[in-house]
């Protein structure tokens, strides 16, 4: 009987090491050892949020290039009306409207989550888009984004998808890039 309340008090002392091992992984670095398991912290997506907000702010800053340089290669974006455009030149070509005088296009993410693996995440959030309307009044739309981030073997994260839901008629009505006027990501 002594013998096996001992071995009962050492399996008990056994897991409530690991017990706070676990807690203890969980708070440091992402990767930390435990009991000689490599262990990963659960992603913070406030690192997406940071990078939807560079984006945006890169793109507000360096227009078409700028977007297209923050999807991956095999990255694409879906627009109402348009469909699928996959590829950095096709999304170049498609985003070209964002260099003319008077387009503008903002967003703010406002919620985001990353996988548990950590390779995967997402951002949504609200988007606004203003250039010349044709009767040369600043057209604006406005709706709601997803955009699916892929983390690249360098460590950063990459656009893999992006959709764009428009929430007014002007956003909709700003599907065209040869009008001068964008649709927000996506």
């Amino acid at each position: 009987m002594q013998r096996l309340l001992l071995v009962i008090a050492v399996l008990l002392a056994a897991c409530g090491e690991a017990e706070s091992g676990a807690r203890s992984a969980t708070a440091g670095d992402a990767s930390v050892e435990l009991n000689g398991v490599a262990a990963r912290q659960a992603p913070d997506p406030e690192v997406l949020m940071q990078a939807d907000r560079d984006f945006a702010a890169a793109v507000a800053e360096g227009g078409s290039e700028a977007w297209a340089d923050w999807f991956a290669g095999d990255g694409a974006m879906i627009q109402p009306g348009i469909g699928e455009i996959t590829g950095r030149e096709a999304i170049l070509a498609r985003m070209g409207s964002l260099d003319a005088p008077g387009v503008s296009l903002r967003w703010e993410p406002v919620r985001a989550e990353i996988a548990a693996s950590g390779e995967l995440g997402w951002t949504t959030g609200t988007y606004v888009s203003e250039g010349p309307g044709p009767d040369g009044e600043v057209a604006r739309g406005e709706g709601r984004y997803v955009t699916i981030w892929r983390r690249a073997a360098d460590g950063t994260w990459k656009v893999a998808m992006d959709l764009g839901n428009p929430t007014t008629p002007a956003a909709e009505a700003a599907a065209d890039p040869e009008d001068g006027e964008t649709d927000g990501p996506a």
